[in-house]
């Protein structure tokens, strides 16, 4: 009995990681070109705006990069799915040489498949073997609707897709966007014979068997590439199935490779400089940003209140013309104005919150959840204040327990484990909007007789 390998080559939550990239590509064409058979993978979160390329760019220059790389298939993570608006995803891939896998996001209001996307693709390998590739991302339920999208449930899609996938091919593979816990679930409950995994950033330098099911990752950044073996039988069945990491570190360096890097950052930083955006009398430091911002919160949703912490401001702006670089630098994060709805009460309780946690917040080293500065910081308030006797103002008035109450704040809170009242709180998001494009509106306007 013949048998044929297959390799299975991937990566993951690249992040706009360029740095790494040169030496990813290398590395990928020298074993697209080694391999007898070779199908190559991106499991999303390809592009991060904190990168000024890919801010610049809206994540198009992160797509011409990947062209090089002959991909055969990608699924999108959240930031390219939340961070882009619906006109800009539906512009992402317009160059792309290669498929988006994605089979639980559909568009508004016809809930039909993107237009740039397909449900799964099926490969017939050199020896007649069908590979079903299937692309899944973590289905945010509260968020995708209001950019015009309709996730669909992870369990939901499988249980619809494989029984078809199954008539159709003999190897089933997922790419998962899902994170992985919910990869392992998967593994649990489903004949699926290969979930390649992302979102977490979690890296599995061997794999992971999880009854029968092969779970791959390759970490974060570009630090590792993916790289799974399949030794198929001629009548399609699965001998044996292999995944190993290679470390980027130990690939090959060429001496253009600093040259391309700093090329791709000086090409954004020049574009978004460029980005005039008003003019400033003075210099600007990140304390007063905060408080502006504040005001430029409430200003937006026409609310009495806002909150956030001084950690979201990184740089001073100097006096003169402000640019959408300058923004950027100050402002890196993927965050988003939300407005909640508060008990009295509950107010009361978030302050017991901030008391318990302020000091080790005000320093707390932090990525992810939008979250792209240095540290947390100190939680600041306009339009609500306490006393020295531990009384609290809302608008000067004292907070009635029972009553609603409003205020102005950042998604981003409502993402970190840190204030479980405002997890548990009632919001509305503005996902069109990050929040350096709402201050560029602020400044634009405060500054506009200047």
């Amino acid at each position: 009995m013949g048998t044929e390998t297959i390799h299975l080559l991937h990566t993951n939550d690249m992040h706009s990681h360029f740095e790494n990239w040169p030496r990813i590509l290398r590395f990928l064409l020298e074993k697209q070109k080694t391999y007898t058979q070779s199908y190559t993978f991106d499991i999303g979160d390809a592009i991060d705006r904190l990168n000024p390329y890919t801010d610049a760019t809206m994540g198009q220059g992160n797509i011409e990069l990947m062209n090089e790389a002959h991909y055969d298939g990608v699924t999108i993570g959240n930031n390219e799915g939340l961070v882009l608006s619906h006109e800009a995803m539906n512009h992402l891939y317009d160059g792309a040489n290669f498929d988006v896998l994605l089979g639980n996001l559909k568009e508004y209001p016809s809930l039909t498949q993107p237009t740039w996307a397909k449900n799964y693709k099926i490969i017939t390998t050199n020896s007649g073997t069908k590979i079903a590739v299937l692309g899944l991302t973590a289905p945010y339920m509260l968020t995708y609707p209001s950019l015009g999208w309709k996730p669909y449930d992870v369990d939901e899609t499988i249980g619809k897709l494989l029984p078809i996938l199954r008539q159709k091919a003999d190897v089933v593979v997922l790419l998962s966007h899902l994170g992985l816990p919910t990869d392992e679930h998967l593994g649990e409950k489903y004949d699926i014979d290969i979930i390649i995994g992302a979102h977490t950033h979690h890296l599995l330098e061997h794999g992971k068997m999880v009854s029968g099911t092969l779970l791959a990752a390759a970490g974060r950044y570009g630090n590792y590439v993916g790289d799974i073996s399949l030794e198929i039988s001629d009548d399609g069945q699965i001998l044996s199935k292999k995944a190993v990491t290679t470390p980027t570190y130990e690939m090959s360096e060429d001496d253009e490779d600093y040259h391309l890097i700093h090329g791709l950052f000086k090409k954004g930083q020049t574009v978004l400089t460029t980005r005039y955006v008003t003019q400033l009398p003075r210099d600007i430091t990140t304390d007063e940003q905060s408080y502006d911002a504040m005001r430029a919160l409430k200003q937006y949703f026409d609310a009495p209140a806002a909150m956030l912490s001084t950690g979201m401001f990184v740089e001073d702006f100097p006096k003169g013309r402000l640019n959408q670089y300058e923004l950027l630098e100050s402002m890196p994060h993927a965050i988003n104005p939300m407005l909640m709805t508060l008990k009295g009460q509950k107010i009361i309780e978030l302050f017991e919150e901030l008391d318990a946690q302020q000091e080790w917040l005000s320093t707390l080293a932090m990525k992810g959840s939008g979250f792209r500065g240095k540290i947390f910081g100190y939680m600041r308030f306009d339009g609500i204040d306490r006393q020295k006797n531990g009384q609290i103002l809302y608008q000067g008035q004292t907070i009635q327990p029972h009553q609603n109450y409003q205020i102005a704040t950042l998604d981003h809170y409502k993402w970190v484990p840190f204030f479980p009242v405002i997890q548990d709180a009632p919001v509305k998001i503005e996902l069109r909007i990050l929040l350096r494009e709402l201050m560029a509106q602020y400044y634009k306007k405060k500054y506009s007789n200047v």
